[in-house]
């Protein structure tokens, strides 16, 4: 054995100790540091009136505190606090964020009224040796105790930097410098632009406040911020995914939205291509009555919220599940890494050697002769039948007609098992373009939808279904499950749901329509919301004999 020489070992062990000393110490003034934020004699949340907010140190000796009320402008204006700060209603102030143009490749409306404001109020200390403690921030509702327009909803208000939303270069929610050096497009909708760009690379740092429908504080979190959804990136109203992360100080987000456990991802979503300027409850629909019924497909749960943005309101989203491994993770125990999801033939989450486990995939069904027992057999390998019908039919029996040729997700465990399939993007369905999926149009044709029907087979779903109803067997079973999904979208449980519906938005939608949509009062009122709902309920009320007609043309 060799001996080990203590001259030698020593200055090593004094260096460690030191270093370790070091860190420690560091820690300690870091913490120090920190200790000397700002305390707010008032939390976060809804007062009736007039409010006096006070900043203090606690145990802190020659310290100056800092405050901003207008963190929603490009250059925040930091006030040495000297008195209590008078909080009041914010609503006869006039627009900051809302005003702000290039935000999109088309026409932008801009409200002719003055909107409803909240505090964001930021504040951090000084002391005499120039050290500046972490900004604190809190938000305050101040008058909101007679807007009807707010009732039994949740409230999220995000604050993010102003650059970080609107700077030339690096703002994520303006056209900015990506749309001015990327080609025209064909349609303005396609135009490259920073609110296009995705990764991580473009996520930013907010606060995420959350009230519930009774406007009583539930948490306020530092979270990651992007922008989400396709052609509707370029709506002025545009949706944000929503990422906790441990960098932000969290790993997922405090409160369970959905029950069970606390998500890492979710998603503010505006409603849509078209949607968004409608009703905002077709995908949230067809959603929850397909969780209701219990099918196996995967969905995503949500539920209306008012979104005020920097203190400025922002309308009406969903707040729903978000697909991605993380999701897989939570709902199926599979760990993250291990997990595949397919988003329209391309790698959405996983390693690009993925692709090869969904080009066997394809590959099975081109090249194999699913009408005989022995491969239909062998298919069940590859996908769970059962969950692939009540998948498709649902699709087909609302009249999504931005699918399958597009909204196409499908995930899978890397080490083994079948593929299964995410419904999204629902929103181009139940008469939303009535020339194309009213109730007595037919969901096979190719002609009522914007690209595939569900059975070409240029799109894997179209190849699937139409191999599969080769084989008497599949068939049989297809056309049986029908009673399932007409039991789920029937006319009592679509019209109850609409009703529920109705009651928590028809004054909201209102209020809405006149940020985003039209001045036009006299147009864009309850009766026009009550109007858009009705030709879903219209759909429904119909839909289940036309149906029965096309799968017995099959």
């Amino acid at each position: 054995m060799k001996t080990v020489n203590k001259v030698l070992l020593l200055p090593l062990i004094t260096c460690l100790a030191m270093s370790f000393s070091s860190c420690k110490k560091e820690e300690q003034e870091q913490k120090r540091i920190e200790d000397n934020a700002p305390a707010f004699s008032l939390e976060s949340g809804f007062y009736n009136n007039n409010q006096e907010l006070s900043l203090k140190v606690d145990n802190a000796k020659e310290v100056d505190i800092y405050y901003s009320l207008n963190a929603d402008n490009k250059k925040p204006k930091w006030i040495k606090y000297t008195k209590p700060i008078v909080l009041k209603d914010r609503s006869g102030e006039s627009n900051t964020i809302s005003l702000v143009e290039n935000i999109s490749n088309l026409d932008v409306f801009y409200p002719n009224k003055k909107l409803d404001k909240c505090y964001n109020i930021k504040a951090y200390s000084v002391n005499k040796e120039n050290e500046r403690s972490p900004i604190v921030e809190k938000n305050y509702f101040v008058g909101f105790n007679n807007k009807t327009q707010y009732a039994n909803l949740p409230i999220v208000n995000l604050s993010l930097d102003y650059n970080d939303l609107f700077d030339y270069e690096s703002g994520i929610y303006v056209k900015g410098k990506v749309f001015d050096n990327s080609p025209e497009t064909t349609y303005p909708e396609q135009h490259e632009a920073n609110y296009t760009q995705k990764g991580k690379k473009w996520e930013r740092t907010a606060l995420m406040t959350y009230y519930e429908a009774d406007h009583k504080y539930s948490f306020s979190q530092d979270i990651g911020v992007r922008i989400h959804g396709g052609w509707s990136r370029a709506f002025n109203q545009k949706s944000f995914n929503l990422y906790a992360r441990n960098e932000y100080g969290n790993k997922s987000f405090i409160k369970p939205f959905f029950g069970g456990e606390s998500l890492k991802t979710c998603m503010l979503r505006s409603g849509g291509y078209r949607d968004t300027f409608s009703t905002k409850v077709r995908d949230s629909l067809i959603h929850d009555l397909s969780y209701k019924a219990e099918f196996t497909f995967d969905q995503q749960q949500s539920y209306p919220v008012v979104t005020f943005l920097n203190g400025e309101y922002w309308g009406i989203y969903n707040l729903q599940q978000r697909f991605s491994d993380s999701y897989v993770e939570e709902k199926y125990g599979i760990d993250k890494d291990d997990v595949v999801i397919i988003e329209n033939d391309e790698i959405d989450e996983g390693i690009d050697e993925d692709i090869e486990l969904y080009n066997e995939l394809r590959n099975f069904f081109t090249n194999t002769d699913l009408s005989t027992a022995e491969n239909y057999l062998a298919c069940q390998e590859y996908i769970d039948v059962t969950e692939f019908i009540q998948y498709m039919l649902t699709e087909l029996y609302v009249g999504n007609i931005d699918w399958p040729g597009n909204n196409v997700r499908l995930w899978r465990q890397r080490s083994g098992g079948k593929w299964h399939f995410m419904m999204y993007d629902t929103d181009d369905s139940s008469d939303m373009v009535s020339s194309k999926c009213s109730a007595d149009k037919n969901p096979f044709d190719n002609a009522n939808h914007w690209k595939y029907g569900p059975l070409d087979d240029r799109c894997i779903l179209g190849l699937m279904l139409s191999k599969l109803l080769t084989n008497t067997t599949f068939k049989n079973v297809f056309s049986n499950y029908l009673s399932q999904v007409i039991t789920a979208y029937s006319p009592v449980e679509t019209g109850n749901y609409l009703d529920a519906k109705i009651n928590v938005l028809s004054t909201p939608m209102v209020e809405f329509y006149s940020r985003f949509v039209s001045n036009d009062s006299s147009t864009y009122n309850q009766a026009y919301f009550m109007n858009e709902v009705n030709k879903i309920k219209s759909f429904y009320n119909q839909r289940a004999s036309y149906m029965t007609s096309f799968i017995g043309e099959l």
